[in-house]
């Protein structure tokens, strides 16, 4: 009987007349789909610095002008779920016959595989490591100088040959990205066998609670090795803090090195680094500074250095494009044991990127 009324209900439904919409309202026509997109889609963009330096210290008189960065970037959606990127970056050589001219190499060049359900992706080729792109991504003066641990040597390049997963975590509590690269960074070719495991964990601790949601934990750490019996290890932490009118970071780092294999011990290297922009907002003016202090190795007493940098900036933004101006006042101050004591210069730089 049950199964006999559970047939017999969509028979009385379809018995049921459905009356006709009114004449004043009638029925809305079905929503059409749109085109499928088609690919494959490419767009072509463009990222570069110029920059006027003086010399005010150390070399003082030297002046220059110069393209510090010079990117065209290629990125092609090849279907829904598969990208592809490919970046020739423009460098000054200093060695060789071909001393001091400017030259194309490549930068980067991966497919990227999307998980649109997790927001997450798969990377595979030359591509971006999981820390200096994020830094860049809250700091956004790359124009001035590299990040704080590329510029002192400890992560050899923004981007490296490997492969690597990144994802969101649920409900806008921060991410991951992990990965396994050669190590030796996108400069150079591998010398043997030995590859870097790096990853970053970024948390955010109030991701609904106002203001608070722009503060960020996160942690990097580079498990690799120059050869055998030499550790390539770094690790670091830091705190940012991300609003529309101010921007901060605070971090520190280690790391144990062994990249001679004449020498007979580690080297423990550590340092700390502060960065604070106060900003109109995005679009218009900028005040920045920040402060480097770096111990190269812990075991030599007078050989550490601290890097001061300030200066203001204009920014014009767009949908699709965005121009900086910037000038910077710089310092560096060696220790005892070094031969240069201190330089100073001044610049005069440009962002331009579409």
């Amino acid at each position: 009987m049950f199964f006999a009324g559970c047939l017999a209900i969509p028979a009385l439904a379809g018995a049921q007349t459905v009356p006709p919409a009114p004449p004043s309202q009638p029925a809305a026509p079905a929503a059409q789909p749109g085109p499928a997109p088609e690919f494959p889609a490419v767009r072509i963009g463009m990222v570069s610095y110029l920059q006027y330096d003086d010399e005010i210290e150390n070399q003082a008189g030297l002046n220059a002008f110069d393209v510090t960065r010079a990117y065209v970037n290629i990125n092609a959606q090849v279907s829904r779920n598969v990208r592809f990127r490919f970046t020739p970056d423009v460098r000054r050589v200093t060695d060789g016959s071909l001393n001091g001219t400017l030259t194309v190499r490549v930068k980067y060049a991966f497919a990227q595989f999307d998980d649109t359900t997790h927001g997450a992706w798969l990377r595979a080729g030359m591509h971006q490591t999981p820390w200096l792109d994020f830094e860049e991504s809250i700091n956004r003066y790359r124009v001035q100088g590299t990040m704080f641990a590329e510029r002192d040597g400890l992560i050899p390049g923004s981007a490296d040959f490997g492969v690597s997963y990144f994802r969101p975590l649920p409900h806008g509590f921060g991410e991951f990205h992990v990965g396994v690269y050669n190590g030796e960074g996108y400069a150079h070719a591998e010398s043997n066998k030995y590859k870097s495991v790096e990853g970053r964990l970024t948390v955010r601790p109030l991701p609904a609670r106002g203001i608070a949601k722009g503060l960020r934990l996160s942690g990097f750490y580079n498990a690799g090795w120059y050869d055998h019996d030499q550790p390539r290890r770094l690790g670091i932490v830091m705190a940012s803090f991300e609003h529309a009118h101010l921007v901060a970071t605070v971090q520190h780092l280690t790391a144990k090195e062994h990249p001679l294999p004449t020498a007979t011990d580690d080297t423990d290297r550590s340092g700390s680094s502060a960065f604070l922009e106060v900003r109109q907002g995005t679009q218009g003016w900028a005040g920045l500074a920040r402060f480097d202090h770096f111990d190269p190795d812990g075991q030599r007493p007078g050989d550490s250095h601290d890097r001061a940098l300030a200066g203001g900036a204009y920014w014009f933004v767009w949908p699709r494009a965005r121009v900086g101006v910037v000038t910077t006042l710089e310092y560096v101050s060696y220790g005892a044991a070094a031969a240069h004591l201190r330089e100073g210069r001044l610049l005069a730089q440009t962002h331009v990127e579409f």
